[in-house]
């Protein structure tokens, strides 16, 4: 795929991520200020819990569906109709295990959550593996990128509707967020089915065996990186959540809030990268392509990272109040981290575009070694300070040892993955001057 196109189609999916990052920044804004740190904490915790149980549940079926839809080995409407038959079946059987890890071991995992809310949270199971693990992905395979886009933007708007109906009427409490982002899944499911029917031109509701064997074996390999990943992004949420007051984590929360959306630019890149890596058979374009997205999402995201340094205090105060300033140190401290991963998530869809999703798995395996046991040898010496710092050091590590796995790969060097090159310059004009006269001619049809 040509680079002019690529970025069409990133270009696309950044103006639905920065939508989606404002609508869901608003909604978390509301959410922090109404319910303070001590329920910020305890909401976070919440929600985290079925986004466990779904991420050790999904058997990787959505990276596999978009794997083979890119390459188009089964008609769209039998993906469709398997992928509904398996979201039935796992969400029902990782419902259950929800139930009972969460009834059995609510006292060791959740100290500072009350079971109601684990309980309450579990419905997010069901529907977030009909539709953003098992259904969406159909579009992202095809590469209906403004559809995928729109189901997302659709997901944040609703939340924030919810969440701002609820605070100005009954108010909103730690169970009415938790409802908020329930009810807002479930919208998108509803919205989302008949576009995906719609685009597959039906629906077959027939197991077909060898997708579903291709579609497990596929994704049982990215399935347990996508684990790993899981665990590497938030695992230091859950250990402060066992070693510290329901406040601490939202704190650490809200910073890690605000640095992560920094890789909204990354994964937008990501979304579009992964397919065409998958569906991409020259090899050339595959090793020209990937470098040029890396070295462009480490240079603009560093340049945010500085630009957000200096406002972090502004920012925090701003949006959620002169309450949550403990966060402004914590968020300098993981901008490194953000800055040095998001290269690393580029890297990582090229690899598992390239079918070895299992080297991802070992990558990211390292990063969750050094996020435990740093984390258990600084959080109760430094707090959420060691935290932060366990999470950029992990962050750096995994991208590091990534970089070096894809240059093997590929045979690109550091340099040529790492560091702007000359014809980028040249590039990046001609994309704005094409993006400046889109813009002209819309102008001159109003």
């Amino acid at each position: 795929m040509k680079a002019a196109t690529f970025a069409k189609q990133t270009g696309v999916t950044l103006t639905a991520r920065v939508l989606g990052l404002v609508l869901a920044l608003l909604a978390s804004v509301v959410i922090a200020r109404t319910l303070g740190p001590g329920g910020t904490g305890v909401y976070t915790l919440a929600t985290l819990f079925p986004l466990l149980i779904i991420t050790f549940a999904n058997l990787g079926i959505g990276p596999a569906t978009v794997y083979y839809v890119a390459q188009d080995r089964y008609p769209l409407p039998e993906v469709l109709g398997n992928n509904i038959i398996l979201s039935i079946i796992v969400g029902t059987i990782a419902s259950l295990i929800g139930l009972v890890v969460a009834v059995t071991l609510h006292d060791y995992l959740f100290p500072t959550v009350a079971l109601p809310y684990l309980l309450l949270a579990l419905l997010l199971v069901p529907v977030n593996l009909f539709g953003q693990q098992y259904i969406s992905q159909i579009l992202l395979g095809a590469r209906r990128i403004k559809e995928f886009g729109a189901a997302t933007v659709l997901n944040r708007l609703s939340l924030l509707v919810l969440v701002v109906l609820l605070s100005v009427t009954v108010g909103l409490s730690i169970g009415g967020a938790i409802v908020a982002t329930f009810v807002s899944s479930l919208v998108m499911c509803f919205v989302l089915y008949p576009w995906v029917r719609r685009i597959a031109a039906g629906v077959r509701f027939r197991l077909n065996a060898r997708y579903v064997r291709d579609a497990l074996t596929y994704g049982l390999k990215a399935h347990l990186g996508n684990i790993v990943g899981f665990l590497n992004y938030r695992v230091e949420v859950f250990m402060l959540g066992a070693f510290l007051p329901a406040s601490a984590v939202g704190f650490y929360s809200v910073a890690v809030l605000l640095a992560e959306k920094l890789w909204f630019l990354s994964e937008s890149a990501s979304t579009v990268l992964f397919p065409t890596v998958s569906a991409e058979k020259d090899e050339h374009a595959r090793k020209t392509l990937t470098p040029l997205v890396s070295r462009s999402i480490l240079l603009i995201t560093a340049i945010g990272a500085a630009a957000l340094f200096l406002l972090s205090q502004w920012v925090v105060v701003l949006l959620f109040s002169s309450e949550y300033l403990p966060a402004v140190h914590l968020f300098r401290i993981l901008l490194p981290g953000i800055v040095f991963l998001s290269a690393g998530r580029i890297l990582a869809n090229d690899i598992a575009g390239r079918g070895k999703p299992l080297l991802n798995t070992y990558v990211g395996a390292i990063g969750i070694a050094a996020q435990v046991l740093l984390n258990l040898a600084w959080i109760p010496r430094f707090g959420t300070a060691g935290s932060a710092w366990a999470t950029t050091i992990s962050y750096g590590a995994t991208s590091m040892v990534r970089l070096w796995l894809y240059m093997r790969l590929s045979g690109n060097s550091f340099t040529t993955v790492v560091v702007p090159q000359t014809s980028d310059w040249l590039l990046y004009r001609q994309l704005a001057l094409l993006a400046w006269s889109k813009v002209r001619g819309q102008m001159g049809h109003c």
